[in-house]
């Protein structure tokens, strides 16, 4: 009391407040918040080879990862889960999970066993294609959520010319999403503006310069950061297979099949009917029968889209490297979107993309080969309000920027604390060579 009566009149004013910012940061800065670093291998029982994109997630919470193309994975988590379970789940395998205490010392391995599915297994459904379409539709906002939420994710993005590392690029990037809801075609574009504002936590890049200048801006930008989150079809579901304006122009066919880990599930294929002349797609749907949700979707181009592109793709030449007379040829893509289950809601889990663009010159008979592979992994989701509320992200980040005027010096510490795919061997060694190491 006798120095607190000795303070000047200022500071007298003031302690009250800071003794109480210091009352609620003593816990902090007392016991700070440690992570555990966990790493394993997902395989095929039968087969022993690793799974990749199989899901790994910490029960009763949102954090999660994937495996990468080996089956590998890694995931820090804080230490309060210590004492939790991990989850591994797999489409068409039966479910695993393992104690994390007993596995923080060593990797875990785990292998799945598949779901041999029984023709007897297969039924008869009620319900036509078109009409499960329509019920994923109507119940997206009961599914994933109306209120906005801000995904913690990992992108890993490479860049090939005529089949070459042109540029390696891995980020941590937080999104916000305005939530998902039903509205009309012509708010689309409102809701894209509105939707996917990114911000950039942590970059790294490696470029060879040379073979980046030669695919020109496409390889030179960082491009839209916020779109790596788009093709989240439950959110922009307008102009895709989910579109009942667009049933028209689809084929579909229906099965219901039981899954390992109990229930069942819708299993659609589509395909562009013949004669059509649109671009459209061919690929798979998985839905969840319980409620309609949307668990995965791939697709790639239908060949009634190769020939409808075919009949066109002379009007329209490019300038390429100054010389003139390029045709772009078919674009081959492969898209693959995942939506999991965490902590009781449905969330975006992964985008896996791989564009193959090839531009010929007939004058010339120059061929140029450019492609594009990026994968989306969300380790975290948030619908805190006071987290959505005072997120600061950027929609023009990475527009018209190259990736190295963006990610800054390299953190070392920041990667080796952070939930990502580790680098694939082969993958590694393109880098080395990259950068001229053995």
């Amino acid at each position: 009391m006798k120095l607190f009566r000795s303070l000047p009149a200022k500071w007298k004013t003031l302690l009250p407040g800071y003794l109480v910012i210091l009352f609620f940061l003593l816990p902090i800065l007392s016991f700070p918040q440690e992570t555990l670093n966990l790493s394993g291998r997902i395989t095929d029982a039968s087969t022993g080879k690793g799974l990749p994109f199989a899901l790994i997630s910490v029960k009763n919470s949102t954090l999660g990862t994937v495996t990468n193309d080996d089956g590998d994975f890694r995931i820090s988590i804080p230490d309060r889960y210590s004492r939790d379970t991990l989850l591994v789940a797999y489409l068409g395998y039966f479910s695993a999970s393992c104690s994390i205490a007993g596995h923080l010392t060593s990797a875990i391995e785990i292998a799945l066993k598949p779901k041999v599915f029984e023709l007897a297994e297969v039924e008869i459904v009620s319900l036509s294609p078109e009409e499960v379409i329509r019920q994923v539709v109507a119940h997206i906002p009961a599914n994933y959520g109306e209120d906005s939420l801000i995904l913690t994710a990992f992108i890993r993005s490479r860049k090939f010319l005529n089949n070459k590392l042109a540029e390696y690029t891995e980020a941590i990037i937080g999104d916000m999403k305005t939530g998902y809801h039903l509205y009309d075609q012509g708010r689309e574009k409102e809701h894209h503006r509105q939707s996917n504002i990114p911000l950039l936590l942590k970059g790294r890049v490696i470029s060879d310069t040379s073979l980046v200048n030669a695919i020109g801006g496409l390889g030179k930008s960082a491009g839209c950061l916020g779109c790596n989150f788009i093709n989240d079809f439950v959110e922009f579901y307008h102009h895709t297979v989910l579109d009942e304006k667009l049933f028209r122009y689809y084929q579909f066919k229906m099965e219901e099949i039981s899954r390992p880990e109990g229930g069942k599930l819708y299993h659609i294929w589509f395909d562009q009917k013949r004669g059509v002349s649109e671009t459209l797609w061919k690929g798979e749907l998985f839905v969840n029968t319980a409620d309609f949700a949307l668990l995965k979707i791939t697709q790639k181009p239908s060949f009634e889209a190769f020939d409808q592109y075919e009949k066109q793709k002379y009007n329209h030449p490019y300038t390429i490297g100054n010389s003139s007379g390029w045709i772009e040829e078919m674009p081959l893509m492969d898209w693959t979107t995942t939506w999991s289950l965490r902590n009781g809601s449905y969330y975006l889990n992964t985008i896996s993309i791989e564009n193959w663009l090839t531009f010929t010159n007939p004058a010339t008979r120059q061929k140029l080969k450019f492609s594009h592979k990026n994968e989306v992994v969300v380790t975290d989701v948030s619908r805190d309000p006071e987290t959505v509320r005072s997120f600061r992200g950027d929609k023009s980040v990475g527009v018209n920027q190259r990736w190295d005027q963006l990610v800054g010096p390299e953190d070392h510490r920041f990667w080796s604390d952070f939930n990502y795919l580790p680098i694939e061997k082969t993958l590694q060694e393109a880098i080395n060579r990259m950068n001229g190491r053995k």
